[in-house]
């Protein structure tokens, strides 16, 4: 057999990857330079689009990644230079929030970063909407969230309230659910499709956390798009950001953006911060800048640690 063809990362299995071809899935290995490679950063991983060549009908080789539209990283805390790909070419991210007990808006905000920072789109997901005795005005604590842009969908797996809201997000997409554990992202998706999120395992006792029991990392087929399933998801967070990429993580800062009278100002306390002038003005909500400091100052902390 011989020509290469192209096709889509599905599932990581170890030293061997599932490839999504024109004609269903062929298990591939890595070729040369791409094996010498393999732990840099051109190791393949979910969502890759990929170059093979046929072994037989249903085993082949990759011989080329191709470029990347987006890339979920995974840094470490204290040297951010240190970068792993946990997945390729996402559409988007659903962040997932209880709405019992109330959401802590300085996770969702953290979240959000993430998304910025990975140049991915974000959808706000209210989950458990059935606990809430006044939704009217629950809703109005996530105002600002749809004044930024961000949509939010509020959820229930037991009275199916938003599913048909989520299910139209997700279509033709490839999306990775995230969010704290025990917010109900594994019924939420088994509401969505039966069976589709067995991989969630029971509920720690100790920790009160749930056993997510991904040892793989796979793209799973929903709706015409992927939901991406990787242990890497629970490692995601905010501190590999560089403190002068913070800013532009969120939307209603980056209008400022060198616009103040140092060029590597932080918005912390420097004088002529335009970003502290904007908030003073009531231009920046005043709770979304304390977001922006604590996880600045949080980063300095770790770091200096």
């Amino acid at each position: 057999m011989s020509g290469r063809e192209e096709g889509l990362v599905i599932r990581v299995l170890g030293a061997a990857y599932d490839v999504q071809g024109p004609d269903g899935v062929v298990r591939c290995v890595l070729r040369g330079r791409l094996r010498r490679q393999a732990e840099g950063p051109q190791r393949p991983v979910i969502g890759d689009r990929v170059e093979f060549e046929r072994v037989t009908p249903r085993e082949g080789a990759i011989v080329a990644i191709l470029p990347r539209r987006t890339a979920l990283v995974r840094r470490e805390p204290l040297d951010p230079s240190k970068a792993h790909v946990i997945a390729a070419n996402l559409d988007q991210i659903v962040a997932v929030f209880s709405a019992i007990p109330e959401p802590d808006l300085f996770q969702i905000d953290r979240y959000l970063a993430v998304a910025e920072a990975n140049g991915l789109s974000a959808i706000l997901c209210i989950n458990k909407m059935d606990l809430v005795q006044d939704p009217e005005s629950f809703r109005s604590l996530f105002a600002e969230y749809e004044a930024l842009g961000y949509p939010v969908l509020y959820t229930s797996a037991i009275t199916r309230a938003g599913l048909d809201a989520l299910r139209e997000r997700l279509q033709g997409k490839i999306t990775a659910f995230i969010g704290p554990s025990g917010v109900g992202k594994s019924s939420l998706l088994n509401a969505l499709q039966p069976g589709l999120a067995l991989r969630i395992g029971s509920i720690n006792p100790r920790t009160g956390m749930g056993r997510h029991t991904t040892t793989r990392s796979e793209l799973i087929p929903f709706d015409g798009g992927y939901l991406a399933d990787t242990p890497g998801l629970r490692d995601i967070g905010v501190w590999g950001i560089r403190p002068e990429d913070l800013a532009a993580c969120f939307p209603e800062m980056r209008p400022y953006i060198g616009r103040c009278e140092f060029s590597d100002c932080l918005h912390l306390e420097e004088p002529g911060c335009a970003i502290r002038r904007a908030v003073a003005r009531g231009r920046i909500s005043r709770r979304r800048y304390e977001s922006y400091r604590r996880i600045l100052i949080d980063q300095q902390a770790m770091r200096s640690s």
